[in-house]
């Protein structure tokens, strides 16, 4: 538990109030269910497991559908225009109590905590004023790119449209991801403009600005590209599902479940399962549901709940 006026306390800020049009669903992305758990809940627990003792999730006009979800354990700000990623952490910050502040997005699960906390530990061991998370990916079409100095020392931040030849063959992104000053961070958000194309407040721009005032901005590179993994349509939901599903099914056969064939079975990460189980091909295991000791589950059973169901073939 963080001291009562601890300089290195800190407040997240979620941002969820996207629209999600490339879901092409009803209900909002953040809240479809990766293994049984809503995928802003990752988040949510991310920023819990760091002993973060405020967090503010930012929300569109969905904010009704993700209070029935996380409850009174976070706070709730709301963007009632998408004014893109500045405006939405603007109207998180306002209920920032804590003197730093933590900027995660509800569309991006695998964050692990070891590495955001591993960031903030190396923030206040350099005095930092901004840290930046950063990744090198094969790939960096369309990100803002971090250039730096000879000496590994952060410059500045290059949009893929603005690079140049140079600049467009660097490998390090920006994530997104930010820890700071929250007054620094705050002043920063309130002297935004929208000179864009899309009349927008873009967060990045809070880096440009602290640049300028010569405050101290760290680029902190991580190099497991799959825990920035953002989900912005059906085919990214997937691929993020399998990656938490395949470290889901280690845990278990590890402790001694045996998986017939991964491949075909679906287990729920609110299952609890027993000592010397055996699960076979094509079984789906979701909700509340609690294998004992000693089972042998399947082929071609779905249970949910608790409640075996009828497989349609």
């Amino acid at each position: 538990m963080a001291l009562k006026n601890d300089p290195h306390s800190f407040s997240t800020i979620i941002l969820a109030a996207g629209i999600s049009k490339r879901m092409y669903s009803r209900t909002p992305k953040i809240l479809y269910r990766i293994l049984g758990k809503p995928m802003i809940q990752y988040v949510v627990d991310i920023a819990l497991g760091l002993n973060c003792e405020e967090v503010i999730v930012v929300t569109g006009k969905n904010k009704n559908e993700v209070k029935k979800v996380l409850g009174k354990k976070v706070k709730y700000a709301v963007q009632e225009t998408p004014l893109g990623t500045g405006d939405a952490t603007k109207k998180g910050i306002v209920f920032a109590t804590k003197p730093n502040i933590l900027i995660l997005y509800g569309d991006v699960p695998l964050l692990k905590n070891e590495t955001i906390s591993t960031m903030i530990e190396n923030h206040f061991k350099e005095n930092g004023d901004l840290s930046v998370l950063t990744c090198k990916i094969d790939n960096p079409a369309g990100y803002g790119r971090i250039v730096r100095d000879k000496n590994g020392k952060f410059i500045k931040i290059v949009e893929h449209i603005d690079a140049n030849e140079k600049e467009l063959k660097i490998d390090e992104i920006n994530t997104g991801i930010y820890f700071g000053s929250r007054k620094l961070i705050n002043d920063a958000l309130f002297s935004l403009k929208t000179n864009n194309k899309q009349n927008e407040f873009y967060l990045t721009d809070i880096v440009h600005t602290l640049i300028k005032e010569k405050k101290k901005v760290i680029g902190f590179q991580i190099d497991n590209p799959d825990e920035i993994l953002g989900i912005n349509n059906k085919a990214d939901l997937a691929r993020v599902r399998e990656i938490i599903k395949k470290k889901w099914f280690e845990e278990l056969m590890l402790r001694g479940v045996y998986i017939e064939e991964p491949a075909t079975t679906n287990i729920d990460l609110t299952v609890k399962i027993g000592n010397f189980v055996q699960i076979r091909p094509f079984t789906i295991i979701e909700g509340k549901t609690e294998i004992k000791d000693n089972s042998i589950i399947g082929p071609f059973v779905w249970i949910k709940d608790g409640i075996k169901k009828k497989i349609k073939l």
